[in-house]
């Protein structure tokens, strides 16, 4: 039987890499977000994993006005990236990780069969939103990544409970199934978060909002059904177009069960957006918190 073994979040900003790269040459938060990625892949090291779930948005390079579905699953033998495009404007590096054919296709079908009707591809490329937290937390891109991608972007949108549900599926999915496969679960999404427009350079003179603080105080604190009603498009845009990125979060809090995450850290500063990083261990996983 597979096992649940590690659930993890890291940020994707695509300007991070070079920010952390040269950490000690510029402001004081990008040595510590250097520091936190440093422990989660080091925790992900530990929990050894045979294959990677890993979930995260779009930004219109795979999926786009004319075909966005709200989930869906990549199961090609190949999970590489970022875009053109990235790279040139961003400077980032190529990542090339295997794919797991038969284990995506699994939990396709069980997802389905949990009511979660998923598109899925075997033809794609994964964006900035995959390789720069699979960079960071994952450099060698040995081991096998199954993208699950969620519509954040384009509304209307399924509300935070749909989100935190397909974690439960998922979960559920891993834990039933008949390989013999060590399973981590990342994600990957925002706090407020605006680009593009007036709001952009929000952080510059309020790097944290009471909307991230009461939001993180409920999410670290496992407070489930405080929280979920809150999670829907409108309010989530209010406080930046970028927030509803918050949702993807949802579905690796689904994963551990609504638990306190093992460890936890949230950054802000003049000089970056919020940035959030969280892990579950197996034992807190196998604990779980929401009934």
């Amino acid at each position: 039987m597979a096992e649940l073994v590690f659930v993890g979040i890291a940020p994707h900003d695509p300007t991070l890499p070079h920010q952390v790269a040269r950490a000690d040459e510029g402001h004081p938060v990008f040595r510590r977000i250097r520091d936190d990625y440093a422990r989660v892949r080091a925790s992900l090291d530990a929990a050894r994993p045979d294959v990677i779930v890993m979930a995260s948005g779009d930004h219109f390079n795979q999926w786009f006005y004319d075909n966005i579905p709200a989930f869906a699953i990549g199961k090609s033998g190949r999970s590489e990236g970022p875009f053109p495009w990235e790279r040139e404007v961003y400077g980032l590096p190529p990542y090339a990780a295997p794919g797991h054919h038969d284990f995506g296709r699994y939990l396709l079908e069980s997802l389905l069969e949990r009511h979660f009707d998923l598109a899925a591809s075997d033809d794609y490329r994964i964006d900035h939103g995959f390789t720069v937290p699979l960079q960071a937390l994952r450099p060698e891109a040995d081991i096998p990544v199954i993208p699950l991608w969620a519509n954040v972007l384009v509304p209307p949108l399924p509300p935070g409970q749909r989100y935190f549900d397909l974690g439960l599926a998922l979960r559920e999915a891993i834990l039933s199934a008949p390989a013999d496969l060590r399973v981590a679960v990342l994600a990957t999404g925002h706090m407020t978060n605006s680009v593009g427009g007036p709001a952009m350079d929000r952080f510059t003179s309020e790097p944290v909002t009471a909307w991230d603080l009461r939001t993180w105080e409920l999410f670290t604190n496992g407070r489930v059904d405080e929280l979920l009603p809150d999670m829907t498009w409108d309010r989530l845009y209010a406080q930046g177009n970028g927030t509803p990125g918050f949702m993807v979060h949802l579905i690796a809090w689904g994963a551990a069960r609504g638990a306190v995450p093992s460890w936890s850290d949230i950054t802000s500063s003049p000089a970056s957006f919020v940035n959030t990083f969280l892990e579950w261990d197996e034992a807190t996983i196998a604990q779980g918190g929401h009934r």
